[in-house]
C-alpha cells in the first residue's frame, strides 16, 4: 500500500488525492512551494544566528522584534491556510489548556529528578536563568509571546507543510521537530536544545491529534513563562 501525504493543514478526511511514486517527483512544483520550503529553512537557520545573542546583553530586544518578523512572513506565505489551521473545537482547547497545565507541574519534579542524577545540572539551569532575566519581567513577558507565537507557526506550521513536499507528513513532522531542537543550539546550550526536542514533540502531537495549532499555541503559552519567568525551577 503506497502512503499518501498530506498537507499539514488538511486533515486526511478532506478530499485529498494521493501522491504515487514516480509520479509526483516527475511533476514540477509550483514556484511558491518552493519559495516557501527556502524561506522556512532560512528561517530557521536565522533562528540558530539570532538566538546565538543570548546570554550577550538583553536578547529580548533582538529575539522579539525577529520573532515578529517570522510571524509575519509566515503569514505571507499561508495567510489562508494557517487562519484556518487556529480553529479548533472546545475539546481542543482544554486539551491544551490540560497539557500546558500537567507539563508544567511535571517539570519540578523531573528536574529534581534530573539533578539528583546529574548535580552540576542546578548550576547550568541558574546560569540560563541569569541570561534569561536581562530585562524586566513585564517586556521578558511581553517580548516572550510572540517568540512563541512564531515558533508554533514556524515549526509546527510553516515548516512541516514545506516539508510534505519532500516526504510524507509524519516524516516532515519528525524532521521539524528536530530542526526546531537543533536551532535552539543557537543558545550554545544543550540543556535547552533537548527540552526544546522533548517539549517540542508534545506539542507537535497534540498539533497534530488536534489538527490545530491553537491547542499546541495554548499548552506552550503556559509552560514557557511560568517554568522560566513566574516559578523557575531552581
Amino acid at each position: 500500500e503506497r502512503p499518501q501525504h498530506y498537507p499539514v493543514n488538511v486533515s486526511p478526511s478532506e478530499n485529498v488525492q494521493p501522491q504515487h511514486a514516480g509520479v509526483s517527483s516527475e511533476l514540477p512544483q509550483p514556484p511558491t512551494r518552493g519559495l516557501e520550503l527556502w524561506s522556512a529553512l532560512a528561517l530557521a537557520a536565522l533562528w540558530i544566528a539570532v538566538i546565538s545573542r543570548f546570554g550577550e546583553g538583553n536578547v529580548y530586544a533582538v529575539m522579539g522584534p525577529f520573532a515578529c518578523a517570522v510571524c509575519a512572513l509566515c503569514f505571507a506565505l499561508r495567510r489562508g491556510q494557517l487562519l484556518r489551521a487556529f480553529r479548533s473545537d472546545t475539546r481542543g482547547v482544554l486539551a491544551g489548556l490540560a497539557l500546558g497545565v500537567v507539563m508544567t507541574v511535571l517539570t519540578y519534579p523531573a528536574f529534581q529528578l534530573a539533578v539528583m542524577i546529574v548535580p552540576s545540572l542546578d548550576a547550568q539551569v541558574q546560569s540560563l536563568y541569569h541570561g534569561a532575566r536581562s530585562t524586566t519581567l513585564p517586556k521578558a513577558l511581553a517580548w516572550t509571546m510572540p517568540v512563541i507565537l512564531a515558533e508554533e507557526l514556524l515549526f509546527r506550521g510553516i515548516l512541516p507543510a514545506a516539508l510534505t513536499q519532500l516526504t510524507s507528513a509524519r516524516n516532515a513532522f519528525a524532521l521539524a521537530v528536530l530542526v526546531y531542537a537543533v536551532a535552539q543550539l543557537g543558545s550554545g546550550s544543550f540543556i535547552v536544545a533537548l527540552l526544546a526536542l522533548v517539549c517540542g514533540s508534545v506539542w507537535t502531537v497534540l498539533r497534530v491529534r488536534t489538527q490545530s495549532l491553537l491547542p499546541a499555541l495554548i499548552a506552550h503559552a503556559i509552560w514557557t513563562p511560568t517554568t522560566i519567568f513566574l516559578y523557575p525551577v531552581t
